[in-house]
């Protein structure tokens, strides 16, 4: 099948910021598969708003394990990534489909290049690749939006 675009374009990927630690297990029995699972993780992000020219930036912060109170062994990561984004208007795009592209989809390309990134992180490290379970953008969202109308 021929592939379509999308009017959503990602003109610029930049990561910002990275961290990773690794905490010795004590027991080396675990399983790495297990213990990658019960890791906290922490997204947070912020969108700036559209500028003239279309475009807008978003940046994200995604922490693994980094919670001290309930911090296991292994991996400890923290990543921050900026993207750039830009809707083409050489179609007319719906106001439904335009602000699920700029809120759901953007935020779903950077969740998922920052995964990319940790599992590159942490494919050479003694337990093997950590890789990000899949993330339920709406409720980020709707989270964000949430704490936005607290303060």
């Amino acid at each position: 099948m021929k592939a379509k675009f999308s009017p959503l374009q990602l003109l610029d990927f930049k990561l910002l910021e990275s961290h990773y630690e690794f905490i010795v297990p004590e027991n080396d029995e675990l399983d790495p598969k297990e213990l990658f699972f019960s890791y906290p993780v922490e997204i947070d992000f912020g969108m700036s708003p559209i500028e003239e020219n279309g475009e807008i930036q978003l940046i994200t912060i995604i922490e693994v394990n980094l919670d001290e109170e309930n911090k296991f062994p292994g991996y400890k990561i923290m990543v921050e990534g900026g993207g750039t984004f830009k809707i083409s208007e050489s179609e007319e795009i719906e106001d439904g489909l335009r602000n699920n592209l700029l809120r759901f989809s953007t935020l779903n390309m950077m969740v998922n290049n920052l995964r990319n990134i940790i599992y590159q992180i942490t494919n050479l490290g003694p337990m093997g690749g950590y890789l990000l379970p899949p993330i339920d953008i709406t409720k980020l969202l709707k989270d964000k939006a949430d704490e936005q109308e607290d303060e």
